[in-house]
């Protein structure tokens, strides 16, 4: 470990710090020092796993002053509260997705980061990987023609269990808010654009208090738009995201989030029917690179000042008003504008 490492702090013991904190201990310039929970007894389980100090309370480890950076995988109604909390506690902040529920939340947020001089990044660990940077540079330089189409596809199935947090309502529940975040995100990455309206129609579960599959489009100007479904109530389709351009297209099978051996990408360019007279897609692979370990670097490294914050909080606002958006599409049944971003 290098002299001048970040040391982290995680606020809860929620499950998906089992895919963070793997990352984080393998990052470059990163320590992991504590786990605070609210349960005593989860908290000393947590760091006795993990080989770090026990908080019971986020407020202790807050308190701490060895502490620089926190990760923050609360329900998402806590993120803007606790995200707020850390910043005045003088901690950069780490959060899930999604950082807020509101631009007005995301707002706050930046208030305290511009008071507290401190950063903070919302986790969409996928923008760091290799395959999904490459593919962004090749829309960008016109690989595949002005791009017209982005498809983003994003399901798993869970059963439908009342305690889980994803289904209760007030707490940030739904698949919007799991899962739209990353087709939003996607699309307005991979177009370098954003969206200026928002359609979608929801379906419910029996049974369920939230939307449990949602399918749309969202619209980024003339001609250019981004179709769109997410759900817990099937599973992934081959490919989670793809590019069709005037001169081209590119397709990006599998998740990349769920350590697949490898991922590919797919790439047609030119004026031939894909298959017609032998043609085929170029393909190239890239090798397993742990995105939550990206990530965590990523932050780490602006916070010494290595390299700045890619991220910042007008993407996570930008992105947070689209989402907006897409709830008010599905109240009023009608498209949305995108506004506030």
């Amino acid at each position: 470990m290098t002299q001048d490492a970040v040391r982290w702090g995680v606020l809860s013991t929620a499950a998906i710090s089992d895919a963070l904190i793997p990352g984080l201990l393998a990052a470059d310039g990163s320590e992991l020092v504590g786990i605070a929970s609210r349960s005593p007894e989860k908290a000393s389980a947590a760091a006795g796993r993990w080989g770090c100090r026990a908080y019971a309370s986020y407020e202790e480890l807050l308190a701490e002053p060895s502490i620089e950076a926190v990760y923050i995988p609360l329900p998402n109604h806590l993120h803007a509260e606790w995200t707020v909390k850390a910043l005045e506690a003088g901690k950069h902040v780490l959060c899930e997705k999604p950082l807020a529920l509101s631009v007005g939340e995301v707002d706050l947020i930046a208030e305290a980061a511009a008071r507290s001089g401190r950063q903070v990044l919302e986790a969409f660990m996928y923008r760091h990987a290799a395959r999904w940077r490459r593919a962004v540079d090749l829309v960008a330089a016109g690989a595949i023609g002005e791009p017209r189409v982005v498809r983003v596809g994003f399901a798993f199935s869970v059963p439908t269990d009342l305690t889980n947090i994803r289904f209760v309502r007030e707490a940030g529940g739904g698949i919007v808010w799991d899962m739209g975040c990353y087709a939003t995100s996607m699309a307005r990455g991979m177009l370098g654009r954003e969206p200026t309206e928002v359609f979608g129609f929801a379906d419910v579960r029996d049974g369920q208090p939230t939307e449990t599959t949602v399918t749309g489009v969202m619209r980024f100007g003339p001609r250019v738009t981004a179709p769109y479904w997410v759900s817990f109530d099937f599973h992934n389709p081959f490919a989670q995201v793809e590019v069709v351009g005037s001169d081209g297209w590119l397709l990006l099978p599998g998740t990349g989030m769920r350590r697949e051996p490898q991922t590919k990408l797919l790439l047609h360019q030119g004026d031939a029917e894909i298959y017609a007279d032998g043609v085929e897609p170029t393909v190239e692979t890239f090798p397993l690179d742990d995105p939550y370990r990206l990530e965590v670097e990523h932050l780490a490294g602006a916070i010494r000042g290595r390299a700045p914050l890619e991220y910042g909080l007008t993407d996570a606002r930008a992105n947070t008003a689209a989402l907006e958006a897409m709830h008010a599409s599905i109240a009023r049944g009608a498209p949305a504008p995108v506004t506030g971003g």
